[in-house]
């Protein structure tokens, strides 16, 4: 059986996914604390969605971990997350973290906690502001990273590495 997840879905399932979160509203399948674990076998997970999630949670690394252990080889994990130098990162008071491209370079293998994650970055796409969507890559990447506000965004996919 082919599983894809939607975690932290709410009212917005990706089509064809198994919706989880902590509330039991419509669109949810599976209503469980994904930071204390996910109710799945190791390796069946071939496929993940975080879409405006990780910002709210506090474990991120117990989350990491249990995700990591869910995913199949070679799975595909997608997070879209606000910038952390975005006003959508600051606005909502439910936001208990703010991420960077350069967090998830954390749950490699090769990690400085040691934890039992080996997820690879392999794109980042960034939502820019207007008229910074317009510039070279190049002058994108320095008006993200030293201007407030330019960039509303990221997604990013990772692939679960696995024996």
């Amino acid at each position: 059986m082919r599983l894809i997840l939607d975690i932290g879905c709410g009212a917005h399932k990706q089509p064809g996914t198994i919706g989880i979160d902590r509330r039991p509203i419509p669109g949810v399948d599976v209503v469980c604390d994904f930071e204390r674990g996910l109710p799945f076998r190791d390796g069946s997970v071939e496929a993940a969605y975080s879409i405006h999630s990780i910002e709210h949670m506090r474990d991120l690394i117990t989350f990491m971990e249990e995700l990591y252990r869910v995913c199949a080889p070679g799975a595909t994990v997608l997070i879209k997350t606000p910038y952390y130098a975005s006003r959508k990162a600051f606005v909502d008071p439910t936001h208990v973290r703010f991420m960077t491209e350069e967090s998830f370079g954390y749950f490699t293998a090769q990690n400085y906690y040691g934890l039992k994650t080996n997820f690879q970055v392999r794109s980042i796409i960034y939502s820019m502001r207007k008229p910074f969507k317009f510039l070279p890559a190049y002058f994108q990447k320095r008006c993200r990273r030293y201007l407030w506000n330019v960039c509303e965004e990221m997604t990013v996919t990772l692939e679960a590495i696995k024996p």
